[in-house]
């Protein structure tokens, strides 16, 4: 479990099927890289690390993206609860409602329709909302459900008026959101160099081997493999450290 972990939440876990791509595409990653950098059966061993890594990486790639799904559809849900309430349904009534919406919009198996159920069955139980979005976000870690309970915490002391608070928060959902997507758009050139940075030096490597191979001999005999490990090494650092500094740029 600490060498290939799994999301917490369920939702985020990774599916039988995405986990065969991504151990497929670490597979072939290791077999390209043992042919530039060792060239042998025992190099292809020493590539298992990086076929790991690749399951590692992408489960978290994969978690992140469905994160950040949950977090538009929770905007969403929280539009329709806000239309319930202004037509004047009771919140239990208006965040049912919201569920079957949701299940209109996003199917019966989305996270948003998981997650609404579950919180209409709770305050159904008489579950204060303030309670049901507290676990809320310690299941799914986003942020939002902290503030929507403190929120709630707030309207229930004031009289239990959420329309006010519930518009509120959609509205600030609404900016984060405008932002992030600047700072992809930003960010979008930034990546792409990143990708073409993290080509260069195997292509390079592959053109030698190609055009010039008497030249390149030298690093697959002797100690040449001792030299492409470490060589190899800090390549993998750079790019795990190039990737790290765009996913802070994007989460700051």
């Amino acid at each position: 479990m600490l060498l290939l972990p799994r999301a917490e939440y369920p939702g985020y876990r990774t599916r039988l099927r995405e986990d065969a791509a991504l151990i497929l595409g670490g597979a072939v990653t290791a077999c390209l890289a043992d042919g530039l950098f060792y060239r042998s059966l025992a190099g292809l061993l020493l590539m298992i690390p990086l076929a790991f890594g690749t399951l590692r990486i992408g489960r978290k790639k994969i978690g992140q993206r469905r994160k950040e799904t949950l977090r538009k559809q929770l905007r969403d849900y929280l539009v329709s609860v806000v239309s319930f309430l202004r037509a004047g349904y009771a919140l239990e009534n208006a965040m049912t409602g919201a569920e079957k919406e949701m299940e209109s919009m996003y199917g019966t198996g989305s996270l948003i329709r998981t997650e609404a159920g579950l919180m209409s069955r709770q305050l159904s139980l008489q579950i204060p909302p303030e309670q049901l979005w507290k676990e809320f976000a310690g299941r799914t870690k986003l942020e939002e459900g902290e503030q929507l309970a403190s929120i709630f915490a707030v309207a229930k002391r004031q009289g239990g008026d959420y329309l006010p608070v519930l518009k509120s928060i959609v509205q600030t959902m609404d900016q984060n959101f405008l932002l992030r997507t600047e700072i992809a758009t930003m960010l979008a050139g930034k990546r792409l160099e990143y990708y073409l940075m993290c080509l260069i030096p195997a292509g390079m490597l592959a053109y030698l081997n190609v055009s010039a191979p008497d030249m390149t001999r030298c690093l697959y005999e002797g100690n040449g493999p001792v030299w492409m490990s470490v060589f190899l090494l800090l390549y993998a650092a750079g790019v795990l450290w190039g990737d790290r500094i765009l996913e802070k740029s994007y989460e700051s």
